[in-house]
């Protein structure tokens, strides 16, 4: 047990997300289960992306929360949560130009070093419980995938880490950032997070439905959804699968 988790560590599976819903379905799962995978074969990013993972040397797991203190009409509440729990987490191991990229991932300058990926349960108006599958990238040194532009902290710092201290000082980031949203206004964690969005109020080419455009993000909304002002001056809102940052 580490701050109210529950650390289950196995060698290998494909998914730890998909394993973990396995689980749930089998009634084997009790609040603040973590299963951790010393090599995850398969893991899933969005929009069905492979996560590309090098056996035992990179974070990759999965938890199991009750999130009842969040509305089902705020539910990007907890993807807010979880990033900036990542952002603080980088920030306190002296990582720069630390930034959240719409919807689930995180980014050092333009490379992607983590990423996250929730499955939902309702009941009524509240966010039930909640999967949350994050892949965090320590000690890879050498990707093979196909993905554009991946990095690890060893790659930044030039430091090897200890994968089971990193995952302890990540799970009290996390810890903290659920205090503080149960004990504060949710209003400090949006503009934590707008604060620290990619590319958030900034001039950038993106590509929708009708083909490429110049605009700004402006925020997001309870579902999660993107708000993008177009150059022409309206404002647009898209989904995960509907807008592409170019």
């Amino acid at each position: 047990m580490s701050h109210g988790f529950q650390i289950i560590t196995i060698p290998e599976t494909i998914s730890t997300n998909l394993l973990m819903q396995e689980w749930k379905k089998a009634d084997r799962l009790k609040k603040g289960d973590l299963i951790r995978a010393i090599n995850q074969s398969a893991g899933l990013g969005q929009k069905g992306n492979y996560w590309e993972s090098e056996a035992d040397k990179n974070l990759t797991f999965s938890l199991f929360l009750e999130t009842d203190f969040i509305e089902a009409a705020d539910v990007f509440q907890l993807n807010k949560i979880i990033s900036l729990s990542l952002l603080d987490y980088l920030t306190a191991k002296g990582i720069s130009q630390v930034k959240i990229k719409w919807p689930n991932d995180m980014y050092v300058g333009t490379n992607k070093i983590a990423g996250m990926l929730t499955h939902n349960s309702f009941l009524g108006d509240k966010l039930e419980n909640s999967i949350v599958g994050i892949g965090l990238n320590i000690n890879q040194t050498a990707f093979v995938s196909e993905a554009p532009n991946p990095v690890s902290l060893q790659q930044i710092t030039g430091i090897v880490y200890d994968l089971e201290e990193e995952l302890e000082l990540l799970l009290q980031c996390i810890e903290q950032q659920f205090n503080d949203f149960k004990n504060n206004e949710p209003i400090q964690l949006n503009i934590n997070y707008l604060n620290n969005l990619y590319g958030y109020d900034e001039n950038r080419r993106f590509k929708d439905s009708e083909g490429t455009f110049f605009g700004k993000i402006k925020g997001v909304d309870s579902f999660g959804r993107l708000l993008v002002k177009k150059n022409k001056g309206k404002l647009y809102t898209y989904d995960m699968k509907e807008i592409e940052f170019l």
